[in-house]
């Protein structure tokens, strides 16, 4: 198979992809990480051959990030992909020119297959459209499932949209560009808020413990306090700060507020079939003195959220995010200098808004022919040296799978979590790595 004749042949980043390459680093690798796990164990060679078949119907993820005198940009690569045995740390830093310059990897391990994602190239809807298709050819392959088109997994003989690999947050101007909104920024803040404390792991080490949590217990909990899911799990990681905070700090005089960052797809406000980064966030920010309970976590939470996280909501974000890009004095900053701006303006005024994430997937619906022998699913943060915790969290199959990844000794935010959910009476399967 090859790329459809007369394909782009490289590719600005989007929007949101051109922050990443001046921020990646050990440290923070700004990778996330999809799996699957399958009835049998993985044959690797098979899995390769799934790979050059699925990778074709993606040619904007199959390419070399260039730097350019202005801009970074990615450049479409015909090299072989490789598939690598796992390793004990998730979402490690990928070293483009070990992987022949791609920009994903794809690992096995037993009956596992991951995929990671640098955040250059999509976010985790288009990761997990990359991760079906690539389980489907693996299926077939292995005489699993009988070739020929399955309902919800992008084909590998249909020629790629053009609306695939545009940058949807430009789209979205034109489609509101008469629509009047806000005017103050809210990319970034100076706002600083409370950082949990704790040892550093060695660098590279990446700790995850994951929650096995059934779907109807959740609902049950997060009911009685009227919150969705994810609302549920911002406030119980937001009720594990301040718990924190009030340990680590005993002069309440110097408390600082707490905030989580929430990612919200913007594909559920927007129809376009974007398959790169098309994500905003925000951020549920308390303020200790006000705040003396759970539920009133849940209420602050759950406004915030619903006047925050919608379409009128976050255009503003929009039109901020995209202004960077397209201002003219800044096009025409030499790259290295761009950079080191984008680095200081992220590590100043743009994590310190948050003391944590909280990214949830949603419940995953796969065709019942992949439904049949795919036992579970997995979704992983990259370590965040600036949060110190992330909490990643996928449905699939009746189950939620709450996976808190760590680059600190203490696992206080986790063991949080779980234990709260315990009490609340949900059935918490608990596991590491």
């Amino acid at each position: 198979m090859g790329y459809a004749e007369g394909h782009a042949t490289w590719y600005r980043l989007d929007t949101s992809a051109k922050i990443y390459p001046a921020i990646e680093s050990p440290e923070d690798t700004t990778i996330f990480r999809l799996s699957v796990t399958l009835e049998d164990e993985i044959d690797p060679q098979i899995l390769a051959q799934a790979l050059a078949q699925a990778k074709v119907r993606f040619p904007y993820y199959n390419v070399h990030l260039k730097c350019g005198v202005f801009w970074n940009y990615l450049e479409r690569s015909e090299n072989e992909s490789v598939v690598w045995p796992d390793t004990r740390w998730p979402c490690e830093r990928l070293y483009a020119r070990y992987n022949n310059g791609y920009l994903y990897k794809v690992k096995y391990h037993k009956r596992r297959i991951a995929v990671e994602f640098s955040h250059v190239l999509t976010d985790g809807s288009g990761g997990l459209e990359f991760l079906k298709t690539l389980v489907q050819r693996y299926l077939v392959l292995t005489g699993k499932v009988s070739e020929g088109r399955v309902a919800g997994v992008l084909d590998v003989n249909d020629i790629p949209a053009p609306e695939e690999s545009e940058d949807a947050f430009l789209r979205v101007l034109e489609i509101e560009k008469n629509v009047v909104g806000r005017k103050e920024r809210t990319l970034f803040g100076d706002e600083r808020v409370f950082r949990v404390r704790g040892r550093r792991l060695p660098l590279g080490k990446h700790l995850v413990i994951t929650g096995n949590v059934p779907v109807e217990d959740l609902k049950a909990v997060a009911a009685e306090y009227t919150v969705t899911i994810t609302e549920l799990l911002a406030g119980l990681y937001l009720e594990a700060l301040l718990l924190a905070q009030a340990e680590q700090v005993r002069n309440t005089d110097r408390h600082q507020k707490i905030a989580v960052e929430v990612p919200v797809n913007m594909r559920r406000f927007y129809p376009i079939q974007c398959m790169r980064n098309f994500s905003l966030f925000v951020i549920p920010t308390l303020d200790p003195r006000y705040i003396h309970s759970l539920d009133e976590i849940m209420s602050a939470v759950r406004e915030f959220i619903k006047n925050c996280a919608t379409r009128e909501g976050l255009l503003p974000m929009v039109r901020d995010n995209t202004s960077l890009g397209e201002n003219w004095l800044l096009k025409h900053v030499p790259l290295f200098v761009k950079n080191s701006a984008i680095r200081y303006v992220s590590r100043t005024q743009g994590a310190t808004q948050f003391s944590g994430t909280v990214s949830n997937m949603g419940n995953v619906r796969l065709p019942d022919e992949l439904v049949e022998h795919v036992e579970s699913m997995d979704f992983i943060l990259g370590p965040s040296v600036e949060g110190k915790t992330t909490c990643a969290v996928l449905g699939y199959q009746g189950r939620v799978v709450i996976s808190f990844g760590r680059v600190v000794k203490d696992a206080r935010i986790a063991r949080h979590v779980f234990r709260r959910l315990v009490e609340m009476g949900a059935s918490v399967e608990v596991t590491s790595n």
